[in-house]
């Protein structure tokens, strides 16, 4: 089923960023959603994204609306400072249109909270010129860096699902993204843009752009290069997104690294100490007023410490994962909060994270240590039922609200016969009337997607543009080199002990890769004993991997050297046919 096209090497760029929890909805709940077509907690939140840019206080102002993040601008003496800068020049354009009925002064720095797609890949739409300095925490380049990495192609299949790419913008598809109206990367796009950050600090760095005095203080959360901003001449936080109005994403479904939530918890902690009269977030709109903004940071910080020291506390108590998801709840007064409303992040899939990051997959229970296979158990529980009583119960679970149960019902059948006509149409169905039930745009968007995909629509191919393969060359080529180890087909290379060594011209770098038996070993430099010997500029071989070039094209006219000529051609793409191709 998987179909990722070729752009997704750059959809990815933009897709590896960024209520009642997900648990069975009642047999009403459920009629009422499919009838509806769309939680009416989570129809309403769509209201949080109006399109408006916000006077916060005098010289700071927020855009809401314009895309999955917003953008601050703060106005100085002589010029402006943008902090995040959208995730499309073009998303970027259309708010620095909106700043210019305000102020026409100068560009004097951008800052990006994060590395986070939807707040760095907009920049040229507001220096087209790309010179200016960029402020920001300094790991945030080695970030950005990390989009291509190994395990891109599968984060961006699930970010597109996450996001509802392949979803029409409508009761019946994508109503928001929780903390934005939507990633407009997936839908009609626009061009990424980069400037790299230039000025990089580690803890705290205080500054004066244009007359304005700015605090920088690193606050891991949401990730690890997270910055909070203040400006004590504003009394006015900025605090990332370490805090949205949305229940906080401890885990997210597309795919992460453990957060580490206890330190999200110190951040805020950090924040509320400094009690500022404004809260101006990355997503969702500003907040005013001391009492206010401290009661709501306070909030926030206290439902994240409740997940963790409660899911800690379960465990102690030998819960199993699953029985830690129904130990954990909310109390009242948190469950109730505006801001931690389960419209992005859930305190179920928190629960399973924080198991996960601190326990490991294993639950503790012996029976789950070596489970039969998917095969097995599919065969087994058809011996056991027989086709059409299995078919019947999941389809009279279904008609009963019981989606859960009838999507893994039907998946015993899948297991043993995945293109089976009737199962796929049920589970297509259990998964439709779950999304159609969920606040959760995050759950529904997933349900959602990958009900349409099981019914063969997938993600359309969409041309590379020279925009996308110039954003994709500003990434070390190390990174490309390095993620084909896990792109080595087994079975092809079974038997084979080849080495190929890559020789970039512009950049005076060597890199190689050792094909043994089903394993690529990546190393740093040349190698002596190399078989195949290549010479090409990094800009020139992203043109033939990633932009689709011609090999032999690129011999004949110098662009590419193989040691041995045109005689060794066959080699290198021989070479090239043991990994999987790009995508």
């Amino acid at each position: 089923m998987r179909t990722i096209k070729k752009t997704a090497l750059f959809l990815s760029i933009s897709a590896l960023l960024v209520g009642c929890n997900q648990q069975e909805a009642s047999t009403t709940a459920a009629a009422h959603a499919t009838e509806s077509l769309a939680h009416p907690v989570l129809k309403a939140h769509t209201y949080e994204f109006d399109r408006k840019v916000y006077e916060v206080t005098d010289g700071v102002y927020s855009a809401v609306g314009f895309g999955l993040a917003n953008s601050i601008m703060i106005e100085g003496d002589d010029g402006i400072i943008i902090v995040d800068v959208m995730e499309s020049k073009e998303a970027a354009e259309a708010v620095m249109a909106e700043f210019r009925k305000i102020t026409d002064k100068p560009v004097k720095a951008l800052i990006y909270t994060h590395n986070h797609a939807d707040h760095v890949l907009g920049g040229k739409g507001f220096v087209p010129s790309g010179d200016v300095d960029v402020y920001a925490h300094e790991t945030t380049n080695q970030y950005i860096n990390r989009i291509v990495n190994q395990l891109r192609p599968v984060i961006t299949e699930r970010s597109s699902r996450m996001f509802g790419n392949l979803l029409e913008k409508s009761d019946k598809g994508l109503v928001n993204a929780g903390i934005g109206p939507s990633l407009d990367a997936g839908h009609g796009g626009g061009t990424p843009t980069l400037i790299r950050p230039n000025k990089t600090f580690s803890d705290e760095l205080d500054v004066e752009i244009a007359g304005v005095r700015i605090q920088m203080v690193h606050a891991p959360g949401e990730t690890n290069d997270q910055m909070f901003i203040y400006l004590p001449d504003h009394d006015a936080l900025l605090p990332g997104d370490n805090i949205y109005r949305a229940f906080p994403n401890l885990y997210t479904i597309r795919g992460t690294l453990y957060r580490d939530i206890l330190q999200w918890a110190g951040s805020l902690d950090k924040m509320r100490a400094l009690n500022p009269e404004y809260l101006v977030p990355s997503h969702t709109r500003p907040l005013s007023g001391k009492q206010q903004v401290h009661e709501t940071l306070t909030a926030y910080r206290d439902g994240i410490q409740f997940v963790h020291d409660q899911s800690i506390r379960g465990m102690n108590l030998g819960l199993t994962e699953d029985q830690l998801v129904e130990f954990v709840r909310l109390p009242e007064s948190l469950a109730s909060h505006p801001y931690l409303q389960e419209l992005y992040g859930t305190v179920e899939w928190s629960v399973r994270s924080v198991f996960n990051g601190y326990l490991g997959w294993f639950d503790g229970d012996a029976s789950t240590l070596s489970k039969a296979t998917e095969q097995e158990r599919g065969e087994k529980m058809l011996a056991l039922l027989g086709e059409d009583k299995l078919v019947a119960e999941a389809e009279a679970a279904i008609e009963r609200g019981e989606n859960r149960w009838g999507l893994e019902l039907i998946n015993y059948l899948l297991f043993t016969q995945p293109d089976h006509p009737q199962g796929k149409t049920l589970k297509a169905q259990a998964m439709r009337n779950l999304g159609y039930a969920s606040m959760n745009p995050n759950g529904r968007n997933y349900y959602l997607t990958q009900a349409l995909q099981l019914e063969g629509h997938d993600f359309p191919e969409e041309d590379i543009t020279p925009e996308m393969l110039e954003l994709v060359k500003s990434f070390p080529i190390e990174n490309f080199i390095q993620a084909m180890t896990v792109a080595l087909n087994a079975e092809k290379s079974a038997g084979v002990n080849e080495i190929m060594t890559f020789n970039f011209s512009d950049i005076d770098e060597q890199y190689s890769l050792h094909v043994r038996d089903g394993v690529a070993e990546f190393i740093r430099g040349g190698h002596e004993q190399a078989d195949i010997n290549v010479s090409v500029t990094s800009d020139d071989w992203i043109d033939l991997v990633a932009g689709g070039g011609n090999f032999a094209g690129a011999l004949a006219s110098g662009k590419l050297s193989v040691e041995g000529g045109i005689l060794e051609l066959p080699s290198l793409l021989g070479f090239l046919t043991l990994f999987d191709p790009v995508k």
